[in-house]
This record gives structure tokens, C-alpha cells and sequence, in this order.
């Protein structure tokens, strides 16, 4: 949900679109600022502040005058300086939700915002500590920077409606991996399991039992909109283990309860929840990304659902490191540019028949590496 109306839309031409590229990169470059250096920036009246919300042309941001003291309650109109705005890149936004931000305030301000909410301009962006990025889904060139400088990633899914994608939770801890960010995984809808197959729960337990071997925190609930007081607080105390003064960033497929599962944290902005056809069809309800305060201490960054999730190309040795069942097995191929597909003398797929790495994610692997979709996974799909 977003946390203000989409009603500033600057059209404003760029001038001088003939500079030249090395100039556009010394601008892209002198953009960045390391937060130890803003010191003279903050005596002169600027103010460090963390970006909670992005638009197409525009941000908000909230004052943060120390880590993790994140003033939501006081919000700025924020726009990235006219002199950078020329400068090559290869991400969509200049910013990303939870950047730190060195910003001047601007009492002219869009004059079609209402007047009640001021304005500054963005002058620096710091180093980010990490980034979780997909390709931008309308130019594969581009990187999507989903969220920044967060504290944990927390993969929510659903046992059912719709049913879970392994696929795409082994497509986030790949990513998660590559950035040594701590992962929770949420199954959410537990409730709802208990009509289903006896095969799907045997299939579901196994790989449950995969991610619990390989040391990822798996938690299990049913949060639903309509809850009973004891379930809700049960819930709510598990969860409370999980975000509590950390800055999380909730991610996962449409559809799967993430609104739920954040208004049991009461935020600071209640989300809207999915209605019984959503969650049976699996849209989404949250259109931005977006940071909110939790009560119970801790922001989390409230992302939209998404149904694919492309990662930039990775070597094969890149991408097995992102797998941690991998790793002992790194270099002791026969090849050294081997792809751990169908090379001879290959330790990883030595590995997969002795039972040492399990197929399924194997399979996964295999995906990320030769596919680009983002969307495999399901429980049907099977290798070739």
C-alpha cells in the first residue's frame, strides 16, 4: 500500500542531454558519499534521513539522525538533485527503500503537492551495506532494487491458494547467500493443509525438512484476517521473535498473507489484506515497496508480491557459493569452468548420488543457472 497519493508527476525535460558519457559517470560517481564524510554537509543545516517509500520521480523520506532512529512520523517530498539526474546507470530509481540519504530542505517544493507536506532535495546517497535486486521486469539490462542496508530477509509463502514455490524461496536465499544477509522463511496458511493429499503433505514435509537441515529458521503459522484473540496472540508472539527491533525485509510470491502477517505486528500503517479472491488467485495488494514502524519495536519493508523473480547472470562457481550444501564441494571438480551439469568427473553431481546435496534443490540450480524466467519451482515441475 502506498503511503501517499501518486499525485506529483514532474515532465520536465533534462537539458544538456549531449554530455559526455565520462562526465555522466563522474556525476553518477560524486552522487555516492560515505555517511562518515557528511559532517560538514550537517553543520551547514542539511539532515541525514532514510528513504521509506519510491515513485517513479520521487521519494519520501523520514528523518534518522542516528541508526535505526527512523522518525516516520515526520516525512519529506524528496527529489534526487537536477545535477545527477543526467548520469548513466544500469538500476531503474536512483534510490531504493531504506538508502541513507543526506538531504537540504526546499520551502518552493512542487507546487501540485499539497502544501502540508515539505519538500527537500536529495544531494548524497551512501554506501549500501547490500542490496536484494532483481532484473527490472521491463528491461532485462537494468537491475530493480527491491530494498537496501536491511538486517534480515524474511521469505513468506503459503502451503496453499497459492500452493508454495520452492523455486522461488531457493531464488531469494541464492540471492540472500550472495549477500550474507540472515534468511527466515514464513509458511503461512497452515491451516489449510490439513485438507489437502496425504502425497502433497508428504511432499511438502520433505521439503520442509530440507530447509531446517540446511540451518534456515522455518516457521509455520496460519494468520488469517479473521483470527481468534488466543491465535492471534500466538501468532503474534512467534512473530514478534522474528522482527523485533531488526529492519526486515517481507518478500514473496502475491497472495500469500504478507499484509496479514504485518498487521499482526501492528505497523504503524495498516495494510490492506487480500479478500477471499486474491488469495485464491494470488494478486497482490501492496503496490510499492515501502518502510513502516512496527509497535512492538523494528521497521520491516513491506514489499509488493511478485510472481517471478530474475536474478542478474551468475558463473556457475558464483551461483553454486549461494548454495551452502555446495560449498564443501567447490574446486574439486575435474574442470575448473565446470557447470556441475553433465561434465564428467564432477564432484557436485557425485554428491547428489550419495545423497549429499538433495535433487530438489539441485533442480533449483540448474533453473537459475540456464533459465532467466524467475517462475520455476512448483511441486510438478520435474528435471528433464
Amino acid at each position: 500500500m502506498a503511503r501517499f497519493e501518486k499525485n506529483y508527476d514532474s515532465r520536465r525535460k533534462p537539458k544538456n542531454l549531449k554530455k559526455s558519457k565520462a562526465r555522466q559517470g563522474e556525476k553518477n560517481q560524486s552522487f555516492v558519499l560515505a555517511l562518515e564524510k557528511w559532517q560538514e554537509f550537517l553543520d551547514e543545516g542539511f539532515f541525514q534521513a532514510r528513504v521509506v517509500e519510491v515513485h517513479k520521480r520521487y521519494a519520501f523520506v523520514s528523518p534518522e539522525p542516528k541508526d535505526l532512529q527512523i522518525a516516520t512520523n515526520e516525512v519529506f517530498l524528496a527529489t534526487v538533485a537536477k545535477k545527477y539526474l543526467l548520469s548513466a546507470r544500469k538500476e531503474r530509481n536512483f534510490l531504493a527503500v531504506g538508502d541513507r540519504v543526506l538531504c537540504r530542505k526546499d520551502s518552493s517544493g512542487p507546487s501540485d503537492v499539497s502544501q502540508d507536506i515539505a519538500a527537500c532535495v536529495i544531494e548524497k546517497r551512501d554506501d549500501r551495506m547490500n542490496t536484494i535486486t532483481r532484473l527490472d521486469p521491463l528491461n532485462n539490462k537494468r537491475q530493480h532494487h527491491i530494498a537496501v542496508n536491511i538486517g534480515q530477509l524474511v521469505i513468506v509463502a503459503s502451503y496453499m491458494y497459492p500452493q508454495v514455490k520452492w523455486g522461488l524461496i531457493d531464488r531469494y536465499l541464492a540471492l540472500a547467500e550472495s549477500q550474507d544477509l540472515p534468511v527466515v522463511i514464513i509458511l503461512n496458511k497452515l491451516d489449510l493443509l490439513a485438507s489437502q493429499s496425504a502425497k502433497l503433505q508428504d511432499e511438502i514435509c520433505s521439503y520442509e525438512k530440507i530447509y531446517e537441515e540446511l540451518g534456515y529458521p522455518l516457521i509455520k503459522i496460519a494468520a488469517g484476517p479473521n483470527l481468534s484473540s488466543k491465535a492471534k496472540k500466538s501468532c503474534q508472539k512467534e512473530l514478534a521473535a522474528v522482527f523485533s527491533d531488526k529492519l526486515s525485509l517481507v518478500t514473496g510470491h502475491s497472495g500469500v498473507g504478507k499484509s496479514t502477517i504485518v498487521n499482526l505486528l501492528e505497523p504503524e500503517i495498516v495494510q490492506l489484506v487480500e479478500d477471499e479472491e486474491i488469495l485464491r488467485k494470488g494478486r497482490h495488494t501492496t503496490t510499492f515497496a515501502s518502510l513502516i514502524k512496527l509497535a512492538m519495536g523494528g521497521f520491516i519493508v513491506d514489499s509488493p508480491g511478485i510472481k517471478s523473480f530474475s536474478l542478474e547472470e551468475r558463473s556457475a562457481p558464483e551461483l553454486t557459493y549461494c548454495f551452502k550444501e555446495m560449498r564443501p564441494f567447490l574446486n574439486q571438480c575435474k574442470f575448473r569452468e565446470c557447470r556441475h551439469i553433465d561434465e564428467p568427473g564432477c564432484a557436485i553431481l557425485q554428491a547428489i548420488e550419495q545423497n549429499l546435496i538433495r535433487v530438489e534443490r539441485y533442480r533449483s540450480y540448474v533453473s537459475m543457472l540456464t533459465t532467466n524466467t524467475g517462475r520455476e519451482g512448483r511441486l510438478r515441475d520435474k528435471l528433464s
